[in-house]
């Protein structure tokens, strides 16, 4: 008998019109990704407090269904649009994308192709995103997804005849650039972005699954690591002053990404001291800018 292999694993996506309900014969797309822990249907257990002569526990209940699914990627162009307006809670237009208001959920099958056996996880929104640049690496990130529902495994896909995923190579660290305030900052070792919409899972009585999703405040924060060969960061930090800070990932086709996140604070500093350089790291919340409307911006160009 044949063991599931994690090469033979596969993400399909279809978006919902009705949070939690798969569209009727979905056409779905391959999604990328590298690896994670796949979808996860945690629930809290509820044990029975009856005393017994036996001592013996006398019954298990399982209660409230917490559906999830972690999506690690390496950052490559076309490939998570659709995702990317899941997590901004907006759609993009005319090539831009800002934070919104508006809940975008997919149906997402984890599939294993080589046992046959398929699960669904329905409701999915975007509770968080998270990108890292680092020297001498690929951009790699994930996405947090919350949802209603998690379906059993069964023998039949819900497409088994998917659109294939886009296939850019994923953005490194070599091509692209960082501005601060925008001037171009040329010592930066690292930039982390991270953005949390604070999802909560609300459940009512006589139901398992969540009866809604409720999205919080959109949290955008980070970390961005320098060389020590100026304290104007410290110094912003320092006297209260507000900046902003924008990076561009760029493909050797000329597909870009541009992050622009228009009015930052810092909020610390740190310095790790050794005997050939003095690194910078300095913690970031993103705060909403009047002028761009939004605290995250997410400009594309497509080639």
């Amino acid at each position: 008998m044949a063991i599931a292999v994690g090469s033979r694993r596969q993400l399909i996506y279809v978006a919902e019109s009705t949070l939690g309900t798969t569209p009727t014969a979905p056409v779905c797309k391959v999604l990328r990704n590298t690896g994670g822990n796949g979808i996860q249907l945690n629930r809290d257990t509820l044990q029975s407090n009856e005393m017994r002569s036996d001592r013996a526990i006398a019954d298990v209940k399982y209660g409230n269904k917490k559906p999830s699914l972690t999506v690690p990627f390496e950052f490559s162009a076309e490939s998570y649009d659709d995702l990317l307006e899941s997590a901004l809670f907006e759609a993009w237009t005319t090539d831009v994308l800002k934070q919104g208001v508006t809940l975008k959920s997919f149906s997402i099958e984890e599939g294993h192709i080589d046992i046959g056996q398929y699960q669904v996880l329905t409701g999915a929104v975007v509770n968080s995103l998270s990108l890292s640049v680092r020297v001498n690496s690929i951009v790699t990130g994930s996405f947090a997804l919350i949802g209603k529902n998690a379906s059993e495994y069964s023998g039949t896909s819900i497409d088994s005849t998917p659109d294939s995923a886009p296939t850019k190579t994923p953005f490194d660290s070599y091509t692209g650039s960082l501005k601060e305030g925008e001037n171009t900052i040329a010592v930066v070792t690292g930039i982390d972005l991270t953005l949390n919409n604070n999802i909560e899972q609300l459940f009512a009585l006589y139901n398992a699954a969540p009866y809604d999703i409720a999205p919080g405040r959109a949290q955008v924060s980070g970390n961005v690591s320098l060389y020590f060969e100026s304290a104007s960061l410290i110094n912003k930090y320092i006297n209260d002053t507000a900046t902003s800070l924008e990076f561009t990932l760029q493909d050797g086709a000329g597909n870009s990404y541009t992050f622009l996140i228009p009015r930052v604070k810092f909020s610390g500093y740190d310095k790790a001291i050794s005997e050939n350089q003095i690194v910078i790291t300095l913690p970031f919340q993103g705060l909403y800018d009047s002028t761009e409307k939004t605290a995250l911006k997410v400009t594309r160009v497509k080639k």
